[in-house]
């Protein structure tokens, strides 16, 4: 897709550009309690590998890896309002999804909000789990061989 980056965050300044972008989807837009949305797993150079997306050279999003063992889970993925249903969300997975099997990973999962679980059916994941909760939002956990 032209005009999209998607780049390995690789300093303090990118990752609080993606802790920003999360502040105003999950907290403000979801109402998500910060407590919750910031973890030990917001740091550089840990478990997780953060990515911050790039659309005409403005950040509109964000999206985590955390590695475990021989998979990958997709954590606090999200765009900003204005840059949704412009197909920047399913070349972001195609992008991780070649970077994940450039290191050999064969099984991402994730934890869907049931409202965007067609999103991701339509990019190849499959549902594994029942409904659950997190941070009091629907989801649902789903998966993906690659």
């Amino acid at each position: 897709m032209p005009d999209l980056e998607i780049l390995k965050v690789q300093n303090n300044s990118d990752l609080n550009k993606c802790l920003n972008i999360r502040e105003i989807v999950f907290v403000k837009e979801q109402h998500v309690p910060k407590s919750l949305e910031i973890d030990k797993f917001d740091t550089i150079n840990n478990q997780c590998i953060h990515f911050l997306i790039k659309y005409k050279n403005m950040e509109v999003g964000t999206i985590r890896c955390l590695f475990i063992n021989d998979l990958v889970k997709i954590q606090r993925f999200c765009l900003l309002k204005n840059y949704r249903n412009l197909n920047i969300g399913k070349n972001t997975l195609d992008e991780i999804e070649q970077y994940c099997k450039n290191l050999n990973i064969k099984l991402i999962k994730l934890h869907a909000q049931y409202q965007a679980y067609k999103f991701y059916e339509k990019c190849g994941y499959r549902k594994n789990s029942d409904i659950f909760y997190e941070a009091n939002i629907k989801h649902i956990e789903m998966i993906k061989e690659i």
